[in-house]
């Protein structure tokens, strides 16, 4: 396999593999998901169970709306 800047190129088998990037919403329990470090915590925990690489999240906040207006909660 040969690796460039954004895919994966399988020589023996001539396939190229490309990342497919999603951004997904998750609903967690308030009571444990509750500040910033936890939210941080839960989605390290998530992508690693679920072998996914984290890239970024977003826990919101009371000025959420002001910062990312693109997220509705």
């Amino acid at each position: 396999m040969s690796k460039t800047t954004d895919h994966i190129i399988d020589t023996h088998n001539a396939r190229v593999i490309k990342p497919l990037y999603m951004l997904i919403k998750v609903d967690v329990d308030a009571d444990i998901v509750y500040n910033q470090a936890k939210a941080h915590t839960y989605a390290m925990n998530h992508c690693d169970k679920l072998e996914y690489e984290l890239v970024d999240y977003h826990y919101p906040t009371k000025y959420s709306e002001r910062e990312h207006p693109f997220i509705k909660l």
